[in-house]
């Protein structure tokens, strides 16, 4: 009975810890399998319309936490022409840092899958300032409910996340 009693306690604390002890926990979206990014939602009810663009609010978030280098995203999302447009700008204002940045942003359904996925490492020099745009089409942009954007330092280098980035893109349907 005592082994019976010991397997079922050790069942339940293997059962709670899978569903809470994941640092990132486990999300319905897929931001699981992205190690280590800090990540916030922007809810499309929250994006500014006008005609059938959809300005959203700013991603603004240091990659770094003790350092002043800053990811800043921007998306506007094209209902008409089914094209999400994102613009990264990372500034490092770190005189003697520079880092590989990992930049993510998930564009997901109200079901929690993936639609529409960014992903750079970019390695920034101290003192820089890098920007560019980018746009994704997709034939199911209209179900998009809610973008996920998550950023983190890049310790492992170039490459880093590189092959599941992979991965999502193979994943998405059309």
């Amino acid at each position: 009975m005592t082994s019976m009693l010991r397997a079922s306690s050790l069942a339940t604390l293997a059962a709670t810890f899978l569903s809470f002890g994941a640092a990132q926990g486990v999300f319905a979206d897929g931001r699981s399998d992205w190690n280590g990014y800090a990540w916030q939602k922007i809810d499309i009810a929250d994006c500014t319309p006008s005609g059938s663009l959809l300005q959203c609010p700013l991603y603004h978030q240091k990659w770094d936490w003790k350092r002043n280098q800053w990811v800043d995203i921007s998306v506007t999302l094209d209902l008409d022409r089914g094209v999400l447009n994102l613009t990264q700008r990372l500034t490092d204002n770190d005189p003697r840092d520079d880092d590989y940045v990992c930049v993510t942003a998930l564009a997901v359904d109200a079901g929690g899958a993936n639609v529409v996925a960014h992903h750079q490492n970019w390695h920034m020099a101290s003192g820089l300032v890098e920007e560019k745009a980018f746009s994704y089409a997709s034939g199911g942009l209209d179900a998009v409910t809610t973008i996920h954007i998550g950023s983190k330092q890049c310790r492992e280098g170039a490459g880093q996340d590189d092959a599941l980035y992979a991965r999502v893109l193979a994943g998405l349907h059309p």
